[in-house]
Parts: C-alpha cells; structure tokens; sequence
C-alpha cells in the first residue's frame, strides 16, 4: 500500500473513532492505548536512539534493506508511543525517495496538532525532522555520496 493510501486508511479509521469521541481527554486516551499495546519489536534505548529536543524521551531508529527504510520507536510517554506508532505505520517500508518528498496530511485531517500541546507538537515535528534525515542519509549512501 503506498503512503498515501496508508495515511488515507488512518484518517478513515479516526473519521470513525473522533465520531464517537467527543472529548479531548478520550481523543489523547485513544493514544495512550495504542501506545500501552506490546511492541512488535525490541528497541535499545541508546543516547545514540534518542532524539533530541524533545519533551518526552523518544527512541527512533531505521534499517535500510531492499532500498526501502524501516523504522523502530519507542517513548516514555504512552500519549507520544501511540502517535509514534502511526508515524511509523506511514513511514516505514517506503524508499528514502518517498519518503523525504511526503506530504504528511494525515495528522492536519485527523485533528491531531489541535489537540496536542505546543510542547508535544515539537516532539512529533522532530520526530518527523528525524524520520527524514535518515531517509536523506540512506538516500546519499545508495548514490555512493
């Protein structure tokens, strides 16, 4: 499914959820869920993992296999692990091309900067600063740069 399609299937399932969902605190708890579930995957919470400027304490890192990036993430804060989750179900599995020339729409359709604070806001930018350097760096290494 390509990254559009995928962003699309998110704003449906939250078009459905945001229905029945009338207050913030539900809104931010849906997060919270998603980001309690068990991960499919072991991240090491390494000073090299972490990124910077950032509230909350966010672990990302990415493999480069097939000419396709995979990301792994994990937070401290349940709220940001759920949002990171969907970041990573956008992101991963797409080449560096694609990704670095995104249009991340879903998060404007799915009312989520409206609903988080300014300082949650900049930790999912920077999330996202961070999701695109390390398209860009495998997209340099894959030309020989």
């Amino acid at each position: 499914m390509d990254l559009n399609k995928v962003q699309d299937t998110i704003i449906e399932e939250f078009e459905l959820m945001i229905d029945q969902v009338k207050s913030k605190f539900k809104y931010l708890r849906h997060f919270a869920d998603m980001g309690a579930k068990p991960a499919l995957y072991v991240l090491e919470r390494t000073n090299e993992k972490l990124v910077r400027l950032t509230k909350s304490r966010i672990w990302l890192d990415a493999e480069y296999r097939d000419g396709k990036v995979y990301y792994y993430g994990d937070s401290d804060s349940k709220i940001i692990k759920g949002i990171l989750a969907l970041y990573i179900r956008v992101f991963s599995g797409r080449t560096p091309h694609e990704i670095i020339n995104s249009d991340v729409y879903f998060v404007n359709e799915i009312s989520l900067h409206s609903n988080l604070s300014v300082e949650r806001r900049n930790d999912m930018s920077s999330v996202l600063q961070r999701i695109r350097a390390f398209a860009a760096g495998y997209k340099l290494k894959s030309l020989g740069v």
